[in-house]
């Protein structure tokens, strides 16, 4: 299942107006573009984790509140995420002061946390959609090389998302993440 992240910015007003109309609020999210829009595709799968390892207390794609709201959420199970202009604030100052160089060492544990098969995706079984009992669960291995092919990919990548939170932070502005 490949699921790919964006983000936007926008102000306090329009996201609550957006939040406001559940039925439209995907629609006029992903109608966005330009810098207001930063698409990560997959990028976002090991951020997550790696500053979740780092002790982000505000992460890009876990941290806030569910949007539009709890019932409506959309994205990858439900999972829309909205920071307040505080959070964005914070989480610019947190991308800013941490390097990617210090989140690298991490990067193999969130590749096979990524990565790891720990529900049964065969739709002939049984337990079809359920988590699979331990002795199961599939763990990757990493090579070096590929580890370090990541490395360079998220490297450039991490720049971007640093880049896109200090102009929201900058501007005052909400984020809102999703998955699809």
């Amino acid at each position: 299942m490949s699921l790919l992240g964006d983000v936007i910015r926008l102000s306090p007003g329009l996201r609550e107006e957006i939040r406001a109309d559940p039925s439209t609020a995907y629609d006029r999210v992903t109608s966005f573009g330009g810098p207001e829009r930063l698409e990560l595709d997959w990028e976002w799968k090991l951020f997550a984790p790696l500053f979740v390892a780092a002790g982000f207390r505000v992460n890009p794609f876990r941290s806030g509140a569910l949007f539009p709201d709890e019932e409506t959420a959309f994205g990858a199970w439900g999972d829309a995420r909205s920071l307040d202009p505080h959070q964005v604030a914070e989480a610019a100052a947190l991308l800013e002061q941490t390097p990617f160089a210090t989140l690298a060492p991490r990067l193999r544990d969130a590749l096979v946390e990524r990565d790891a098969v720990r529900v049964d995706y065969d739709y002939e079984s049984p337990t079809y959609g359920q988590p699979l009992p331990l002795e199961r669960i599939v763990t990757p291995v990493f090579s070096n090389e590929r580890v370090e092919s990541y490395r360079i990919q998220l490297a450039d990548r991490y720049d971007d998302l640093t880049n896109f939170y200090s102009a929201a932070a900058r501007h005052g502005e909400c984020t809102i993440f999703w998955a699809a």
